[in-house]
């Protein structure tokens, strides 16, 4: 299978240039192709089921923790911001500023010049060290970014929760399953903040960025938090590679994307009955193979294994 994102979009268009397959990209031809990719992950992340295999993520708990953030690894929290006027030099990650005590190591650096996603790598005296060079020579008027501390909230950056199968707490080998209650039930019949203990519930609020889960009560000592569930992939760049997708899906989005690809080239023509067919059995076999969202139904109190008995005090 493809290795990088650039081989997967060359491959793919071998399937509606069948009779020129050698003939090379031109203008956007590949932008064009990964922005259909990110379309199509994007458009199969509303329900979760079509996204990469369920994974089970894990994160310490304990007061005063009163959420869980589900984002992505490059998600940045509230955030305290200073400008300065540095002088950037092309294919370098250094520049001085006027005080290196005031920023931090991890802190966000943005503005003219500066690649996306940069942070402070380094820092020594007044000379500043980032995790890419610079793009251009000359002044420029950067902003620093330092994310504020948010001791309430425990993060799992494995990207966006986009299907939740199932999740726990484990204290002293004991695992205490946790029940999915839903946000209009959560907040028609129970007040948050009053109540610590032993959690018994998790509630899940999706935000555009973030999926925010409270649990219910609140923690009132050290656990562990287990969920197992399907995170949205971050978009994709031209040297990312698919190693995220399981074999069978990357055939899949292969003819997903040659298909609309087809169309935004003029070429539909060239989308066969025979590619459509192929298309819709590589659907077929990825839908089949796709985890879903289980529920048990049942008693709610005995799903926890005697929690009442240890609730608040173990």
């Amino acid at each position: 299978m493809a290795s990088t994102v650039r081989e997967f979009v060359f491959q793919m268009y071998r399937l509606i240039t069948a009779s020129t397959p050698t003939v090379p990209l031109h203008g956007d031809d590949e932008n064009l192709a990964i922005r259909v990719l990110n379309q199509i992950l994007t458009n199969y992340a509303s329900t979760g089921l079509l996204l990469t295999i369920a994974k089970t993520v894990t994160v310490d708990i304990n007061l005063p923790v009163k959420e869980i953030y589900f984002v992505s690894p490059d998600y940045v929290g509230p955030v305290t911001t200073q400008q300065e006027t540095c002088t950037l030099t092309a294919v370098s990650p250094s520049f001085n500023v006027a005080d290196g005590t005031i920023y931090s190591v991890g802190d966000g650096v943005s503005g003219g010049g500066i690649p996306v996603g940069a942070k402070i790598l380094t820092i020594v005296g007044n000379v500043v060290t980032m995790t890419m060079n610079a793009t251009l020579t000359g002044a420029s008027v950067l902003t620093f970014s330092h994310e504020i501390p948010t001791p309430n909230i425990a993060y799992i950056r494995e990207g966006r929760l986009a299907n939740l199968d199932s999740a726990w707490l484990q204290l002293s080998g004991v695992t205490y399953p946790l029940i999915d209650q839903s946000r209009d039930e959560f907040l028609a019949a129970w007040k948050y903040e009053p109540l610590q203990g032993l959690p018994r519930f998790i509630i899940t609020f999706p935000e555009t960025k973030v999926v925010r889960a409270q649990l219910y009560p609140a923690p009132s000592q050290f656990y562990t938090f287990f969920a197992r569930g399907k995170f949205q992939k971050l978009p994709l760049t031209a040297n990312d590679t698919l190693d995220g997708l399981p074999d069978y899906q990357e055939l899949f989005f292969l003819y997903a994307v040659a298909k609309y690809v087809a169309k935004f080239k003029g070429r539909s023509g060239a989308w066969t009955q025979d590619l459509e067919a192929d298309y819709r059995e590589l659907k077929a076999q990825m839908e089949a193979a796709s985890e879903v969202n289980l529920s048990i139904a049942g008693d709610e109190q005995s799903l926890l294994n005697g929690a009442w008995r240890v609730r608040a005090g173990i």
